[in-house]
């Protein structure tokens, strides 16, 4: 039989501990929800295409208390898209709910944050 005495009690084990999981794991533990997070890959890590945070990402991490590190990355105020010589530029709509920018933040940075 095994001795499990060393093993903590859970509530959730979150399996990923990407920006999604890193902020699951940080809303069930406001909460009062005992958590452990496991990721299989080593941290801080780069990602190819893991830089750019919507507005609804922005608002997400600036709930969970992380607006003042943000404000030292580059923000923007909407997207731009260049093919076959055509720019096209759009602005992030106004919305109630969310900020209408985005920032770029270097993944390693943001797995560092949360």
């Amino acid at each position: 039989m095994c001795d499990h005495s060393d093993v903590p009690e859970l509530d959730v084990l979150v399996v990923g501990g990407g920006p999604s999981g890193a902020a699951a794991a940080y809303w069930l533990a406001e909460h009062g929800r005992r958590v452990l997070v496991v990721e299989k890959k080593r941290f801080p890590r780069e990602k190819t295409c893991g830089d750019a945070l919507t507005p609804r990402a922005v608002r997400q991490l600036e709930d969970m208390g992380l607006a003042e590190p943000l404000a030292d990355y580059l923000r923007f105020d909407g997207l731009r898209s260049i093919a076959h010589g055509v720019t096209l530029e759009l602005a992030w709509p106004e919305h109630p709910d969310f900020p209408s920018y985005g920032y770029v933040v270097r993944r390693r940075d943001l797995d560092e944050m949360v």
